[in-house]
């Protein structure tokens, strides 16, 4: 749906003259860094409620989409100007996540399996990135209405869709993991003081 929403969006600029600004280049790459940054806060802020294996995968991939939107970057550093360049380093950075996700498959679908709800934003938000990479490869070339005209506006606002997408699932993975913890410790049995002959008593006789 998110990429579904994100093509939509294209035509409806192209055809109906809805402001133009929405789909451009420079607003997606403006906004994207910003709202990447706040979704690794969130999978932070969630890390520390829950050290949960599938929650630092996805924090440190969301890094990883971090560092790749802040290519062609200029930094101000040391006194003079730096143009950041990381495509390159995060296509190898991609590489180590795979091979991270292969060697923790079994910890990772065995997080995925407490939520279907999770499992399925996580499917959604892998498959909208998957979608705006097949648009930037020009898949859909002859397929899509005026795909050739429209295909870098497709490809940036798929991409914003699925960190938009990603950031609900940050929000929905805060909800759950605090909401489990919280469970957790209601179910916690109460503490006795220490020298609480009564309780050691009570113990003893169950």
């Amino acid at each position: 749906m998110p990429g579904f929403c994100a093509i939509s969006l294209v035509y409806a600029v192209h055809y109906f003259g809805i402001s133009p600004r929405f789909t451009t280049k420079i607003f997606h790459e403006s906004f994207a860094p910003w709202l990447l940054l706040v979704v690794l806060l969130i999978f932070l802020t969630t890390n520390l409620l829950n050290r949960d294996a599938l929650v630092l995968y996805l924090s440190v991939l969301t890094l990883v989409f971090l560092v790749r939107e802040l290519n062609s970057t200029v930094l101000t550093a040391l006194g003079g100007e730096h143009l950041f360049k990381s495509k390159k380093l995060v296509d190898y950075l991609l590489i180590v996540m795979a091979l991270w996700a292969w060697g923790w498959r079994e910890k990772l679908f065995t997080c995925l399996n407490r939520s279907i709800a999770l499992k399925v934003l996580i499917t959604g938000v892998l498959w909208t990135y998957l979608f705006s990479q097949l648009i930037a490869r020009r898949v859909f070339r002859g397929i899509l209405p005026e795909e050739n005209l429209l295909h870098v506006p497709m490809e940036e606002t798929a991409e914003t869709a699925a960190h938009v997408f990603l950031l609900v699932c940050a929000l929905c993975c805060l909800l759950y993991y605090r909401t489990r913890r919280a469970t957790q410790i209601q179910a916690l049995p109460p503490s006795k003081e220490p020298g609480d002959a009564a309780g050691e008593l009570q113990d003893a006789l169950e």
